[in-house]
């Protein structure tokens, strides 16, 4: 059965790093749907920001649409502040795709925007601070559902991200909650709903 490996959380919350940590070295044959990427890598021509982010979701969802009808297993990268997202993994299924699902978060969305700058500053891609701040509650919430609808869901924070990359502190396997320590972050509590449970 193929796989949809998902990755998603808010803007600067290191989903690009829990890639390089964790997915591609355990799946180097997949192809991997980043917009951010191919907009960097691809799209320099477009000078006008807004179309040239346009360009490149649309890219993506044309590639995911691809895949899905090929049966053929792939990685992508979302924040996930869309309802889009969750009809994505609605229709992976429909295909006949396990869902795996890496959500990557931190407590404080101003960390988020200090993290974009950094990204900036190293040449990376911008986003307005509103876009970030607007974005969080609803990816919080759209992770929430998603968690209920695919058969694996790990929860990354990535608070500290000194110690070699987002740590995993929950996961959902065929509905049961598993901490994974003793602590939870507020907003993974929030993701998994009244005390802890999916």
């Amino acid at each position: 059965m193929p796989v949809l490996h998902l990755i998603a959380g808010p803007n600067g919350a290191g989903k690009s790093t829990l890639y390089r940590y964790l997915i591609q070295p355990r799946y180097p044959q997949l192809p991997f749907v980043n917009a951010d990427l191919y907009e960097r890598e691809q799209l320099g021509h477009i000078r006008h920001a807004v179309r040239r982010s346009e360009a490149a979701r649309a890219w993506a969802d044309v590639q995911r649409k691809t895949h899905l009808e090929a049966g053929q297993a792939f990685v992508s990268e979302t924040v996930f502040s869309h309802p889009s997202k969750l009809q994505l993994i609605a229709e992976a299924r429909a295909s006949g795709f396990e869902v795996a699902l890496y959500a990557v978060c931190l407590d404080d969305p101003r960390r988020l925007l200090e993290r974009v700058q950094q990204r900036v500053h190293e040449g990376g891609h911008d986003v307005p601070v509103n876009k970030i701040l607007a974005r969080y509650p609803r990816t919080l919430e759209n992770l929430r559902l998603a968690v209920r609808e695919v058969q694996l869901a790990m929860l990354f924070d990535a608070a500290d991200t000194e110690t070699g990359g987002p740590h995993v502190v929950a996961s959902v396997v065929g509905g049961q909650v598993r901490p994974h320590g003793p602590w939870l972050p507020a907003w993974a509590r929030k993701v998994l709903g009244p005390a802890g449970a999916a």
